[in-house]
């Protein structure tokens, strides 16, 4: 049932945006040449509009509105629009004052909507005025010509491009995009965390489990995920700031610790979770074996907006076209069936649940108890984004150490494979012993817990400075003489820690960012200065690396996601 529900939903969908012009016949320009101007019609599609404001006219780089002619605007008593075709003319006489080796780039900008509420995002298109011997042509300006710096200020960022791309394409085409979009998520660090929390919940079933309702579990949970990243990302569009980083303080994460710490317990058998006999009695009546499915679709709503809150390029390119174009329902949708693809390994788990486990037995409660430990370790890691690392290595090795003593690693093994599973927990013991000795000599890393012994800290290690407001982060780029790196972080983002750990630990990248001036804004804690830097830059939340020559943002070459040091150094080569 749920199934043809959600296939409804799409198709539903579908029709409603069916009838959707396409950018290309919803703006129609045309420009021509004739003996005193350039003209460019616009011609629109039927109930299609431009804003007055968003509409801009570049002739050689330089702003011209306010040198031509533009028609007569409306006032809709919000917002001034053009509401019909009309053409622009540009003097030749205009043009010759600004040919450069007898050609100069006209560059028009502009956004529209239709008048059912459907809003395209921005467009631009580039014409390239040639003069041979007096002979004036315009044709569009082709981008395989461009061969200097400057010529790539008409790409786009990664995220720009596949909110662009959003827009252009058909919407089942979209539909299966940004599917392939989540699948490629999955395999980073943001649905990792989800793992043990949904094993524990199958595992918690325990008897009666087989392939088919492992399935259904995990159905559900992923449902409710996509379903959180949908709602979260269309209301971050809309009020400018991203759910999951105000979901980040020691009130919302130490609740939901809280709950991982009870269900931890519960798999220790200290106490059963179930809902008071009666009302289990009446949901059993209604509907068989359908017991637990709202906690798990809760577990797995709740999930996505605390556990991963991660901005990789193709969720912010959705968020992106969601603000820019006003069309919610199309962007919702979006992020939906990316969380669907997101959720593909958690499905994989549920349906193998059934056929890879053995039957029921001891065994059982003994799994059951390391999900426990695993649930502890959770909590842990959700605390630690607000507590910082010395509690985290602190719990993780508390945690390891009973785990150990736990599973015996202390304790007489004959059989072979109880030695076996003794020298791994004994490894497990001295592991955790390294953690909370590590914790106290101030290393940071679990992987590298004694790294705190060497005194010596690393003067190679890249050197940010912060700022408080926007108007100081404005006036150091607007008077830095170097290029300008700008970090958005934040410590409970995952991806900013990778970017930390193993971006810029790259010794060619910091030898590439010698001649930078280093910019860092956490904004981890949040708070409304942190909120109108992220506004201002169009962005939701971290991780975002920005970079800026002369002022200007170099917009094609801005990094929203994890991005590796390869990569990253490509992109510091078209710094010049």
């Amino acid at each position: 049932m749920f199934l043809k529900f959600l296939f409804s939903i799409i198709l539903f969908a579908g029709s409603l945006f069916a009838e959707v012009l396409d950018v290309s016949k919803a703006f129609v320009l045309t420009p021509s040449v004739d003996s005193q101007n350039v003209e460019v019609k616009f011609n629109f599609g039927e109930n299609i509009y431009l804003y007055k404001e968003s509409f801009e006219i570049k002739l050689a780089g330089k702003k011209i509105n306010e040198l031509l002619n533009l028609p007569s605007s409306e006032n809709t008593g919000e917002y001034e629009i053009y509401p019909k075709d009309f053409s622009i003319f540009i003097p030749l006489n205009l043009v010759k004052e600004n040919l450069s080796n007898g050609k100069a780039i006209l560059d028009i900008n502009y956004q529209g909507c239709a008048k059912n509420g459907i809003c395209y995002r921005p467009q631009s298109r580039i014409y390239e005025i040639t003069d041979q011997a007096g002979k004036f042509s315009i044709a569009t300006f082709k981008k395989e010509q461009k061969n200097d710096a400057d010529s790539f200020a008409e790409e786009f960022s990664s995220e720009q491009d596949i909110a662009n791309r959003l827009g252009d394409k058909n919407f089942f085409i979209s539909l299966l995009t940004f599917f392939g979009y989540g699948l490629l998520l999955s395999l980073t660090p943001c649905v990792f965390p989800m793992i043990p929390i949904l094993s524990s919940i199958i595992v918690s079933k325990g008897a009666n489990l087989n392939a088919k309702k492992g399935f259904l579990l995990s159905f559900i949970y992923v449902v409710a995920m996509s379903l959180a990243y949908a709602l979260a990302g269309v209301a971050a569009s809309l009020l400018g700031f991203g759910i999951a980083g105000a979901l980040q303080n020691i009130y919302v994460l130490g609740a939901f610790a809280a709950i991982f710490v009870i269900l931890s317990f519960s798999m220790f058998g200290f106490y059963d979770i179930k809902l008071p006999a009666k009302f289990e009695n009446l949901i059993s009546k209604k509907s068989q074996n359908s017991s637990g499915y709202v906690g798990i679709f809760i577990m797995g709503f709740a999930s996505a907006l605390i556990v991963s809150p991660c901005v990789a390029a193709p969720l912010a390119g959705a968020l992106l076209y969601i603000a820019q174009s006003g069309n919610v329902f199309y962007g919702g949708i979006m992020l939906f069936v990316m969380g669907l693809g997101m959720g593909v390994p958690l499905l994989i788990i549920g349906l193998s649940s059934g056929k890879l486990l053995p039957k029921p037995g001891s065994w059982m409660d003994e799994v059951k108890k390391f999900f426990g430990f695993l649930m502890l370790i959770m909590a842990v890691w959700i605390l630690a984004r607000v507590l910082g690392e010395f509690f985290e290595l602190l719990g993780y090795g508390i945690i390891g150490v009973f785990m150990a003593v736990y599973f015996g690693a202390f304790e007489v093994a004959e059989q072979s494979w109880v030695k076996f599973k003794k020298a791994f927990f004994i490894l497990v013991f001295i592991y955790s012993v390294m953690l909370i000795v590590g914790s106290f000599l101030g290393s940071k890393e679990a992987f590298s817990p004694l790294s705190g012994l060497n005194l010596a800290k690393s003067d190679s290690a890249l050197k940010f400075n912060s700022v408080k407001n926007l108007d100081e982060l404005n006036e150091i780029i607007k008077n830095s003489t170097k290029p300008v790196l700008v970090d958005f972080y934040a410590d409970w983002c995952v991806s900013c820690k990778e970017i930390e750990k193993i971006t810029f630990k790259d010794s060619d990248v910091m030898d590439a960012l010698a001649n930078f001036a280093l910019i860092r804004i956490d904004v981890t804690n949040g708070g409304s200065q942190n909120d109108e830097m992220l506004r201002n830059f169009g962005l939701i939340d971290p991780p975002a690396l920005l970079l800026f020559n002369g002022g200007d943002e170099l917009k094609f070459l801005r990094t929203i996601g994890f991005i590796d040091a390869k990569n990253f150094l490509a992109k510091l080569e078209k710094i010049k």
